[in-house]
């Protein structure tokens, strides 16, 4: 039987190899600042510089995490759209455990992604 550790870890490892960490270290305070919702909605949105992909990217890995979870059921044709529709409703509870839950994916995501410059 595997802890949550090694859950989170396993579900991050692969997702974060084409990733790039600076924009991926942008998301964990997008969340805490301004909620799961609003930083899921942002990820989405069209437009918005060179990071808005690997972010849109990890907010599509987290959600995906949270429905093997068993936290949230999302379709598979928009995921981040069905995230943000699932959590509106559900109770507030339900959302703080997806929010915890999606910050410590994030931080194994993070870990394993690779640096914006690799050093000689």
């Amino acid at each position: 039987m595997q802890n949550l550790e090694q859950i989170r870890a396993a579900a991050a490892f692969a997702p974060a190899q084409d990733l790039n960490r600076a924009a991926i270290s942008k998301l964990p305070g997008l969340i805490l600042t301004n909620g799961l919702l609003a930083a899921a909605a942002f990820c989405n949105a069209e437009g918005g510089g060179e990071n808005r992909k690997d972010l849109k990217f990890a907010m599509i890995a987290t959600a995906r995490h949270l429905a093997e979870r068993g936290l949230v059921k999302i379709p598979d044709a928009d995921v981040i759209k069905g995230l943000i529709g699932h959590l509106c409703e559900k109770d507030s509870f339900t959302l703080q455990r997806a929010t915890t839950e999606a910050l410590a994916y994030l931080s194994f995501l993070k870990r394993f992604s690779k640096p914006e410059k690799e050093e000689p």
